[in-house]
């Protein structure tokens, strides 16, 4: 039932005559009063001549695209054309209504939750407040500025010009590197001296776009009480039971005066405190109280795990804070976990381990590395981050590392996260650099490293927050020559910084996670050589990130015995259709010409590429035109999916292993998963969310129970990794050799297996290979380059986990015997699945033997069940899971099958 009520304000609504269409507006009078600022604003430039509508959150960039003023940033070499973009200020403004009840409030503020980077922020011709880091919630108080009708400004300086001034003023006591990106990246120069995303002023991987405006809602609010502001749960759990749960509320006063209520906290429906409270407000109007909680015995809790290891279930905490004035809450979703960090000595080796334990279990850690979605974060959409991080779970992933240098995510991205049990390993936010320490710089650190742990402490994913991306490797590895007076100032800078500042603050905030003061890093031994070691990437400690470019990358060998490796990888080109989307026809040639150059930001990084193709494989031919450009983006591809599926699978295999004091390798997370732009990059997953040969790859080489051979001197060896918690005493593993001439096999052989030990790698086979009771006698095979062998692992008890692999005995440009196959496609109408609403199932058919068959749905989004696969069997079925509804006559037109031999070589 709805009335009219009209009452008269005589406060600063001058005799305004406010009008409510609810009863239920004295409810709300009893509760904090919220008006959201974000929706349609203008911004103008510094001298008048642009003036555009601009949706918050938002950037200019974006404001200026959708306005039809510039055309895709991404495309060509607009990165360079738009620079003046961020070389100029400007100044977001909007005028806006706010209602009496509103007014009314005891205090009143204007919350920025991220501001992007250097702004004044003006309210009805006052200056309200300053910002100049993008990390942090500014909270202004406005209330005798804000009136019935208003309009704010938002005045942002160049981060360009910010960051050069802040670099000249320090370069006047000592120059803190670097100065620059190196010429490669198009980038922006000074970026340590402003705390915004780093890599916005470009990196080895992705462009320059230094952005500016207000990223995050903006809002106004208004209460009487208190507003509380985060939560942090800390959870008592033995023997698999939650005992108790340490709760502590931040909240933001009214006024300085002790604030007396109840406090309730209610969890999945259950109260499980109601208890009279006080908050004491500090200067800043801000308090916070810790409550200790014991759980009733009845009350029981499943536990939270990582993907593959169990399920997620999450549970409603909600706090409600009440007294006569005001009622405030606010809820979460939380999970219940114990996670441990062992660090212990090792049998047979010197130095520590380096793994995880979640509810009590030691797991091998499988995943990647995470960096900005977008360079520009409002396109960085609920459902593209679902996307991605589904397709980190779908590939087999328990593990994801947020790179130091983006951004701290949104809280729809940790949600997701706890939902797909990918746990995350959280940087701050520095990168590849030192940074100054002046008083006003670390206290902004301060305030955003304390924020940013308390927002996302709740989360069950959230597993260990780590300092910074390789600043302890930069200094010890003297990755900016220097003399001996300015390493001494260097160290005692990274120590002020990391380990004076930060490190108390989150280990305050966060007691239940482990803090570590750089990645890579070597733990207690890093702590112990004054907190920069002189090898930051010893491998009988901690993590280390491992690159090698102008090695034998399909060679297990290459790659190191390590505890944990928590970067490594090689690039690969886009698709074709990626690329297609950014470039002009003129553009599609082989060798690539200066506009594809133009997005590779790695120095060196095409000769890179065209050297590890050529190691395995023909090149194209300068004649094949457009063949040669799309077979070189083919063949990359595949290049880089070998080489990470090698390593990644020697990681695996090496969790029970030590040689020479090194290995017990517990954790590999390849660098990198997703893409910031369309362009040459170390992705398994491109800019848009399709899914390079590399991201099918990691499906099955961290897939729960893996077959894995390689080629050991003169052996065939093979081992079987489980992840799985119980014994397996029924495998079978089958092994065939086939010649490249034929589809039928020249020599089978099946084998009992039992692996006694759950979550383990085990050796099963070895037979030496060119000997004379060696593989190829067996088989009758003349040679390496003629034969190679495939290994299938199955079981009667988990026949759903089958596990195939291949063992190729010479490179392919070598191999004798390869035909062009014939290879034909059909497909059936579509139906639902739980992957898909419109799923069809393939039917491959082939009269050869076909090296990486890639299937590529071009134009319609999704994925296949499987990719980039050797078919050895006449016929074939995998599924494509369509994103949108497409009939089979659609799919026919644009699906696309290529294999090696299609390609335009010699």
């Amino acid at each position: 039932m709805h009335y009219t009520i009209v009452f008269v304000c005589l406060f600063s609504c001058s005799l305004f005559v406010y009008i409510s269409c609810s009863t239920d507006d004295f409810i709300v009078r009893k509760t904090s009063a919220v008006l959201s600022l974000s929706g349609t604003w203008v911004a103008v430039n510094s001298n008048g001549s642009i003036a555009v509508k601009t949706k918050i959150p938002g950037t200019i960039h974006t404001a200026l695209l959708y306005n039809g003023l510039i055309q895709d940033p991404y495309f060509g070499k607009n990165d360079l054309l738009y620079r003046w973009i961020a070389q100029d200020e400007w100044t977001f403004s909007k005028r806006f209504y706010a209602e009496c009840h509103l007014l009314q409030k005891k205090r009143v503020v204007l919350i920025a939750h991220g501001l992007d980077t250097v702004s004044t922020v003006n309210l009805n011709g006052q200056v309200v407040g300053t910002s100049n880091n993008m990390f942090v919630r500014y909270i202004y108080d406005v209330k005798g500025t804000l009136k019935a009708n208003n309009t704010i400004r938002v005045a942002f300086q160049s981060p360009v010009a910010y960051a050069k001034v802040q670099h000249e003023i320090q370069v006047l006591n000592y120059l803190i590197p670097p100065s620059c990106p190196p010429p490669v990246q198009n980038g922006e120069c000074h970026v340590n001296y402003i705390r915004k995303m780093q890599s916005s002023f470009s990196w080895d991987w992705g462009p320059s776009f230094p952005t500016i405006g207000i990223w995050k809602p903006i809002e106004i609010v208004g209460f009487d009480a208190l507003i509380i502001r985060d939560i942090t749960v800390v959870s008592g759990i033995s023997d698999g039971k939650l005992r108790n749960m340490t709760i502590t509320l931040f909240v933001d006063a009214a006024s300085s005066d002790t604030l007396n209520g109840t406090v309730q906290f209610i969890l999945n429906g259950t109260t499980i405190l109601n208890a009279k409270t006080f908050f004491v407000p500090e200067k800043d109007l801000t308090s916070k109280k810790t409550f200790v909680i014991t759980i009733p015995k009845n009350f029981n809790v499943k536990l939270w795990w990582p993907n593959g290891l169990g399920d997620q279930p999450l549970y409603s905490l909600q706090a409600v804070f009440s007294n006569n004035q005001e009622k405030s809450f606010k809820s979460v979703k939380i999970g219940f976990r114990t996670v441990e960090l062992i660090q212990e000595p090792v049998a047979n080796s010197t130095g520590l381990s380096f793994y995880f334990k979640v509810n009590g279990i030691p797991f091998f850690s499988k995943g990647s590395n995470w960096i900005p979605a977008d360079s520009f974060q409002e396109r960085a959409t609920l459902e593209y981050a679902n996307n991605l991080l589904q397709s980190a779970k779908d590939a087999n992933m328990n593990m994801l590392r947020v790179w130091g240098g983006g951004v701290y995510e949104s809280n729809d991205f940790y949600e997701l996260a706890d939902k797909k049990g990918l746990l995350i390993w959280q940087d701050l936010m520095f990168a590849c650099a030192l940074y100054p320490v002046g008083d006003g710089f670390l206290q902004s650190v301060a305030t955003e490293v304390r924020q940013q742990v308390r927002r996302l402490q709740h989360h069950p994913s959230l597993l260990l927050w780590a300092a910074n991306n390789e600043n302890e490797q930069a200094i010890s590895g003297s990755w900016w020559p220097s003399s001996p007076e300015l390493l001494k100032q260097y160290k005692e800078d990274y120590v002020k910084l990391y380990i004076d500042t930060i490190m108390p603050i989150v280990t305050q905030e966060d007691p239940s996670r482990n803090f570590l003061p750089s990645s890579p890093s070597n733990g207690p031994k890093t702590k112990k050589e004054g907190w920069i070691s002189n090898d930051p990437q010893d491998n009988h400690y901690g993590d280390v990130h491992f690159y090698t470019y102008f090695g034998e990358e399909w060679n297990p060998e290459t790659y190191p015995r390590a505890r944990f490796v928590s970067e490594y990888g090689f690039q690969s080109y886009p698709s074709f259709q990626s690329l297609s989307n950014v470039t002009h026809p003129q553009d599609w040639d082989y060798p690539l010409n200066s506009h594809m150059k133009h997005r590779q930001h790695h120095m060196f990084g095409d000769i890179e590429i065209e050297r590890m193709i050529a190691s395995h494989f023909k090149l194209p031919l300068p004649s094949c035109g457009i063949q040669g450009f799309k077979d070189i983006l083919y063949l990359s591809q595949i290049a880089q999916a070998v080489a990470i599926k090698t390593e990644s699978e020697k990681y695996r295999r090496g969790q029970g292993e030590i040689v020479g004091g090194e290995g017990k390798t517990m954790g590999a997370l390849y660098w990198q998963l997703n893409d910031i732009w369309p362009g040459p990059s170390w992705a398994s997953i491109e800019y848009g969310g399709r899914w390079k040969m590399l991201h099918y790859y990691a499906k099955h080489f961290f897939s729960p129970l893996l077959v894995s051979p390689y080629r050991d001197d003169d052996n065939a060896t093979v081992a079987v990794v489980s992840d799985l918690s119980s014994q397996l005493t029924d495998l079978v593993l089958n092994i065939s050799v086939f010649k490249w001439s034929s589809l039928e096999p020249i020599y089978t052989e099946s084998l009992p297996i039992k692996i006694q030990m759950p979550r383990s790698s085990q050796i099963v086979y070895s037979q030496n290979i060119s000997g004379i009771d060696g593989l190829l006698a067996k088989s009758n095979c003349p040679n390496r380059k003629h034969c190679f062998a495939h290994f299938e692992l199955t079981s009667k008890t988990h026949p759903n986990l089958i596990s195939r692999n291949v063992l190729y005995m010479s490179e392919f440009k070598d191999a004798v015997g390869l035909k062009i196959p014939n290879i034909l496609v059909k497909a059936s109408r579509p139906f639902r699945t739980e992957n898909s609403k419109f799923t069809f199932n393939i039917t491959l058919k082939t009269n050869a033997i076909a090296p990486f068959v890639w299937l590529d749905s071009t134009t319609i989004p999704g994925r296949f069940s499987d990719n980039g696969f050797t078919m050895l069997t006449e016929n074939l079925n995998i599924q494509f899971y369509s994103k949108k509804a497409v009939g089979i006559d659609a799919l026919y037109s644009k699906l696309k099958v290529t294999s090696l031999k299609d390609t335009c070589v010699n």
